[in-house]
């Protein structure tokens, strides 16, 4: 977990130093945001397919994941987020070198038939694109189909 350096993130990380949760303070804290953003969109991709981890071993899967994260990272940098054109790589390998059946928040909910944060994570990603005017079609089509996907029959 990261927090904004500061008075009170000290405090906070204080409450958790006897814990197994790691908490750090980092200075741009905007740039962490995105950059678990540019994490969580690619999530999306297991909980439209119900399958877990495994999928980033699969050439086409991967690439995907890596333009979902591409919008992502132009967004993020419209918004002032310092975000390296490597981080795409880093997250599909940090997905494939993941036990294959681990299941994400998103795809965790969806199973569960819990509401997902599509609206928070890739929703978010088109509207910030929008309001740059950087297209995001992959993650326009993530929330198309994540919402269609939950109508009642």
């Amino acid at each position: 977990m990261a927090v904004p350096r500061g008075e009170s993130a000290s405090s906070f990380v204080d409450l958790f130093r006897a814990t197994q949760v790691q908490v750090t303070e980092v200075d741009d804290f905007h740039t962490q945001l995105w950059r678990k953003l540019c994490l969580n969109s690619v999530g999306a991709l297991s909980a439209i397919l119900l399958r877990p981890a495994v999928i980033a071993r699969h050439a086409g899967v991967a690439d995907l994941m890596r333009q979902i994260i591409r919008e992502a990272i132009a967004v993020g940098r419209a918004e002032g987020a310092s975000l390296d054109d490597s981080l795409a790589d880093s997250i599909i390998d940090g997905y494939r070198t993941a036990p294959p059946d681990s299941v994400n928040s998103m795809h965790a909910d969806r199973l569960a038939g819990r509401p997902m944060e599509i609206d928070a994570r890739n929703g978010a990603i088109v509207r910030f694109g929008q309001r740059h005017g950087i297209p995001t079609p992959l993650n326009s089509m993530i929330v198309a189909l994540l919402e269609a996907a939950t109508l009642p029959a």
